[in-house]
């Protein structure tokens, strides 16, 4: 579903339900950049969680810190969360704003501000946020929504942002100017069962200039009854030559071609366009296992998933118009790319 469809916002769908029917919950707001020339990328997490036991009620901000040592190759990380009751969570929303406090951090549609304390370490971020494009994108087919067979929503409130401000690390200043990036807001009452998910707003040409392109992907498989995984279901996104090619029916789910072998996504994605054109979008994904970071989270019944998340990937995109191979696109290190999982990988440290 594109712009001229919908209009998505951060409004919290939690308060909307929040009269006691809704035993179990989850909400997240999210979001990433990264930074080409320095190769630092940042990845920051707002999050509500209710378990089904009633045990936890909380809040919580999560980041991940990226940065690839030029000289040496080498990818540190540093990962943090810092958990809150969930009345530190609170929401100012009119027709002007939506802000989403926790904590002393907040997000809204143009800034975010905050601060994680957690293990001795410190990580303080002021980022002001500008929207590259207007384009926004629901990773759910509508129809599996409106069955009750997705049990939680998967939204892009903005393909393409620009960010710029600072992030202090350990009394360490990064400075980050015009660094691409997007932001994304789930809810639901569980998670799914398994998914792979990338994003990409910085690619590069054939001749090596930035090319005016954005693409999001999501494979995934739904939480049925039984804890049965359902079959694999995949959506994408689009930007190509200042046209939206949404694929998020679910037929094009059904249809589209998804093989994964872990540190590598692969694709392929057909649409057609205004004037009867077949477009293919092929694409391919990759990232170094020393570049993934592992993280912990809870679902709502209480079981875990493990997700490897890296914001340093690599990623070609190939796209054949009527047969032909028309553009191909490449991103240095700039894409994000995360697998989630059910069973945890031996070879990615869980830093959360």
């Amino acid at each position: 579903m594109s712009m001229s469809e919908t209009t998505i916002t951060n409004q919290s769908y939690w308060l909307k339900l929040k009269d006691g029917l809704v035993k179990s919950y989850q909400e997240v707001w999210y979001l990433k950049l990264n930074d080409p020339k320095t190769q630092k990328a940042l990845w920051l997490r707002f999050t509500l969680l209710l378990t089904k036991s009633g045990y936890k009620k909380i809040a919580e901000t999560w980041a991940i810190f990226f940065q690839k040592k030029e000289e040496t190759g080498e990818i540190q990380k540093t990962a943090l969360k810092q958990t809150f009751p969930i009345s530190e969570f609170s929401s100012i929303q009119n027709e002007n704003l939506i802000k989403i406090i926790i904590g002393n951090s907040f997000l809204t549609s143009f800034h975010t501000k905050g601060q994680i304390q957690a293990k001795g370490q410190s990580l303080e971020w002021d980022l002001d946020m500008k929207p590259l494009t207007t384009n926004q994108f629901d990773l759910v087919p509508s129809s599996l929504s409106k069955s009750k067979l997705v049990k939680n929503t998967a939204l892009t409130v903005y393909e393409n942002l620009s960010f710029s401000g600072d992030l202090i690390l350990q009394g360490e200043k990064h400075r980050f100017e015009n660094a691409p990036g997007m932001q994304g807001h789930l809810a639901g009452t569980k998670n799914g069962h398994s998914w792979v998910w990338a994003h990409c707003n910085y690619f590069l040409d054939d001749h090596g200039n930035r090319a005016p392109v954005v693409f999001e992907g999501l494979s995934a498989r739904a939480k049925l009854p039984f804890a049965i995984p359902s079959p694999k279901l995949s959506t994408f996104y689009f930007l190509y030559r200042e046209n939206e090619f949404p694929a998020n029916t679910l037929w094009s789910a059904i249809r589209s071609k998804s093989t994964l072998n872990f540190t590598e996504w692969s694709f392929e994605t057909e649409h057609r366009d205004l004037e009867g054109n077949n477009l293919i979008f092929k694409g391919q994904i990759k990232a170094e296992l020393k570049s993934f970071a592992g993280i912990t989270y809870e679902d709502t019944d209480g079981s875990f998933l493990y997700c490897a998340n890296s914001k340093l990937a690599e990623m070609i995109l190939v796209v054949f118009r009527n047969g032909k191979p028309e553009a191909r696109f490449y991103a240095p290190f700039t894409a994000a790319y995360e697998c989630v999982s059910r069973q945890k990988n031996p070879y990615v440290a869980m830093l959360i």
